[in-house]
């Protein structure tokens, strides 16, 4: 490849712009023209067809031996081969005949194999053209270096297909490729009044959102002098006149028009595919092509979007099993805008493609193996996209969407389940719906909003769902509404009035699978009032039973349930091994709500059983999925239990920010951890030295306790005020967790400690009496105080590759694989300056090993 100057040109509009990215893409043409004579660059409208060929001549001497030619306004073979004629500098008499003019281009093509021939804009030229290009390659000659947005027929060309900048940002890069060219445009268009770092978040969401485009970009940074970033976004609602220059300084004024020229080029059934396709949302497979686009009679689907793809107004990734078509935002809107011209078009297409996802959706519910879980979440959004067009499709089938978008495989978090169950009943709560989807919608609203911690709503949707079961005799309906309002009931603590929920669920049920759900739910009840004895022969009743039926769901589900209550009873060793078993279940069927929890109670076995290390990474990996799902009484509880892990372990100020963290969503979502978590707050207080502190928290956990029926738990905090335990909870977690820590501050720790300096200038290994200084090793010093960072916020956690070259060489450019090799030559050398064994690998990233307590100075 010949020298790369720099990387600033002189634009056609007659000002600067700098070329961003697109270095692989000029590496490809250049080992291209290594092969053959001819390769055509060929991507959608506005990608930077023409940018990418004008810098690749440039940067190809000598500049002598190019010639640019512009054929946006050629639409025959006589005009392509005039315009050609004219920019090689051949004499064209007026009365030249055609075949004289294509001999005498083809003999000045083939004169000078130093020639670079630029052909832009080939796309609306004739097959004749391409046929006449393809003559020219019969014997040695220039190189030709077509642009254009169609495939050339039967000429011997090098294809690149050229797809817009990544919208990704890479590691060691400040920006993606498409936000670094709208910064560089911005900062040219803005006049010096625009400061990129306070709305990067802004200009990497508008960066996507122009799908990485480099016509939209600039066409979207010329707005800049007018409006704020944020302002830019919000209005890209009117995208095809936002990205428009009524100067007309730069060539092509107007997205759209450039779009609508492609367009024009299609065939009709061409049209019709491309205008019904933009009802897919992020992207569709054949199956789907053949549901939604397929006519009778007519054009087989695979062939028109080949033809769609052959025209760049489609994009085909490359999954190795199986295709999936898709078009770029701006081109999917010119679409939807042309098919809402067509009379009832939009409404047939829209109705065509719900009928489709709705029906794929519901089977794929019906299935456990991960190839279908895979296979829903890849449809999530053409899903949601029925429940967003319900003014057009109606009720039922919004709700029947938003039911597969609710259910666990589809792995979507909770609150936007919420948004989607919501969105399918409308303000007019679904009128005219058929009652039992009715019924079912607001069901699956009611759990989710309790999970969500909002129990009055919860309560309203499951009510009307149980009146609706017992308007229309749905038998099934009816017992899982009482189950829903049972479990809300289980949410505030009162066991009691749940407890007589669940028992008139079981007298409605008639179903095997929803009856051993409901046996589950009856037992914990008794487990939420500390009667194992009752409730450890009813969790292995509804094991056996689920087990009949193959609920694989529900038998994971009581199985950790049971793991539960036998860890909070003191059975360890069974515990641990039903959590295994549930955890590897949950995996399996895909629910991270399930597998958090599960990991959470994992963690206190390995914490109960002296396994701190362990349980302080799996409380980490168990809160990661639990925020995630957003399941606040889970959350709530994994707060505390990684806080009393976090005390054990010394890690004082982590334990205190994970206790602040757990109280509001306790108070809101189960009361009867308020206590047990106020009781840890007075432990950390009592180790600060805060006696007083710590009796008054103690006094308070003790009184929020009474107002519900947790003997252990008042137990435990008992303890910790200095009081024997009772024999029936002498062997129960909370109280030997109590009896742990009321110990001595000094007690849980014989190893020495990691002393580092706040700004990370110096540390001192556990053991060692020597300081070692870093102050003139900046990008070490930067790398050790992110992860005694990730440390005190995220303990158990490893800090990943990537944060970890932003601490050491924060806003360089570095390839990814460069960026490894130095954080990996950091790390080596912390160990040999006496961390060996303190920074530990994990998950691809590193973390301080939390065998070690860390003091910052």
């Amino acid at each position: 490849m010949p020298p790369r100057p720099d990387k600033t040109q002189i634009s056609r509009d007659g000002g600067e712009s700098q070329f961003v990215g697109r270095e692989r893409a000029l590496e490809k043409i250049a080992e291209a023209f290594a092969r053959g004579r001819l390769v055509e660059l060929v991507g959608p409208p506005g990608v930077g067809k023409t940018r990418l060929a004008t810098e690749f001549a440039r940067r190809t001497p000598p500049l002598s031996a190019l010639r640019f030619c512009d054929l946006s306004e050629a639409a025959s073979l006589s005009a392509f081969l005039f315009q050609v004629a004219r920019g090689l500098g051949a004499p064209v008499p007026l009365d030249i005949s055609p075949d004289e003019l294509a001999r005498r281009v083809r003999e000045q093509v083939g004169k000078d194999d130093a020639l670079l021939l630029v052909l832009d804009n080939f796309e609306q030229l004739p097959a004749s053209a391409d046929a006449a290009l393809a003559a020219w390659f019969e014997r040695p000659g220039a190189r030709v270096l077509v642009t254009s947005r169609r495939r050339l027929a039967g000429a011997p060309a090098t294809t690149i297909s050229l797809a817009p900048l990544s919208t990704e940002r890479r590691p060691g890069e400040p920006w993606s490729e498409a936000a670094e060219l709208l910064v560089t445009r911005v900062s040219a268009f803005a006049d010096g009044a625009f400061d990129p770092e306070q709305d990067r978040a802004t200009i990497e969401e508008l960066a996507r959102e122009l799908d990485g485009l480099p016509l939209a970009l600039e066409l979207a940074a010329s707005r800049f002098r007018m409006l704020a970033p944020k302002q830019v976004l919000a209005r890209l609602s009117q995208r095809f006149r936002m990205l428009r220059r009524p100067d007309g300084t730069i060539t092509r004024a107007n997205l759209r028009e450039s779009i609508e020229m492609s367009f024009v080029m299609l065939a009709p059934p061409e049209q019709d595919a491309f205008l019904a396709s933009s009802v897919f949302r992020g992207g569709f497979s054949l199956d789907a092509a053949e549901a939604v686009l397929g006519e009778e009679g007519g054009s087989w689907p695979l062939d028109l979007l080949e033809s769609l793809r052959d025209q760049s107004m489609l994009t085909v990734d490359q999954d190795p099993n199986e295709r999936r078509y898709d078009l770029l935002i701006c081109i999917r809107e010119f679409a939807e805008s042309e098919l809402a011209r067509r009379e009832g078009g939009a409404a047939r297409a829209a109705e065509r493609h719900a009928r489709y996802y709705v029906g794929l959706g519901e089977r794929l519910v019906g299935c456990a193996d991960p190839g279908s879980r895979r296979a829903l979440e890849r449809e999530r959004e053409n899903l949601a996209a029925i429940v967003h067009r319900r003014g057009l499709l109606g009720a039922d089938l919004a709700l029947r969407a938003a039911l597969v978008l609710a259910a666990p495989a589809s792995g979507l978090p909770y609150i936007t389940v919420e948004e989607l169950l919501g969105g399918a009943l409308g303000d007019d709560d679904a009128r005219g719906a058929s009652p039992p989807l009715l019924g079912r919608t607001l069901l699956a609203r009611g759990t989710v909003r309790r999970f969500l911690g909002r129990l009055p709503e919860s309560t309203a949707d499951l009510d009307r769902a149980r009146v609706l079961g017992e308007s229309i005799g749905d038998r099934a309906l009816l017992a899982e509404a009482f189950a829903g309002l049972g479990n809300t009931l289980a949410g505030l603590g009162d066991w009691g009035r749940a407890r007589a929920f669940f028992e008139r669920a079981l007298e409605a049920c008639a179903d095997p699978k929803l009856r051993a759900r409901l046996l589950a739910m009856h037992a914990n009840s008794f487990g939420g009032t500390d009667e194992y004895d009752r409730a450890i022969p009813l969790f292995r009743q509804c094991i056996a039973e689920s087990d009949r039926v193959r609920d694989e769901n529900t038998s994971a589900t009581s199985r950790l349930a049971l793991g539960v209550i036998l860890l909070a009873a003191g059975d360890f060793d069974e515990a641990e091994r039903l959590l295994d078993e549930a955890l590897e279940a949950h995996t399996r069927i895909g629910s991270p709500h399930w597998e958090g929890i599960a990991l959470s109670y994992l963690a206190r076995c390995k914490q109960e059983t002296g396994d701190l290390p362990a349980a302080l990474t799996l409380y980490s990996d168990a809160l990661t999925r639990l925020d995630a799902a957003g399941v606040r009484r889970a959350q709530a509880v994994a707060l505390y239990q990684f806080a009393t892990a976090l005390i054990e372990a010394g890690e004082l100020s982590a334990a205190g920010k994970h206790l602040r963290a757990a109280l509001p969503l306790a108070r809101e979502n189960c009361g009867e951890y308020e206590g047990v978590v106020l009781a840890a707050q007075g432990v950390v207080a009592a180790r600060r030295g805060a006696a007083g502190d710590a009796a008054m928290l103690y006094r308070r956990a003790e009184a929020s306790l009474r107002a519900y029926p947790k003997p252990m738990f008042l137990a435990a905090v008992r303890v910790l005020l200095g009081e024997a335990p009772p024999a029936a909870f002498a062997g129960c977690s909370e109280v030997r967790l109590a009896l742990r820590l009321r110990s001595p501050a000094s007690a849980p720790h014989t190893t020495p400690p990691l002393l580092l300096a706040r700004d990370g200038s110096w540390f001192r290994a556990p053991g060692s009496d020597a300081s070692i200084p870093l102050d003139r090793r900046k990008a070490i010093r930067g790398v050790l105080r992110a992860l005694a960072r990730q440390r005190e916020e995220r303990p158990g956690e490893a800090a990943s590759v990537a944060a970890l070259i932003e601490a050491g060489w924060p806003g360089e450019r570095i390839l990814a694989s460069a960026g490894a090799e130095r954080v990996y030559a950091a790390v080596a050398t912390l160990r040999r300056l006496g961390l060996q064994g303190v920074i530990q690998q994990k998950a691809g990233g590193y973390l301080l090993s939390p065998e070690y307590p860390v003091v910052l100075s």
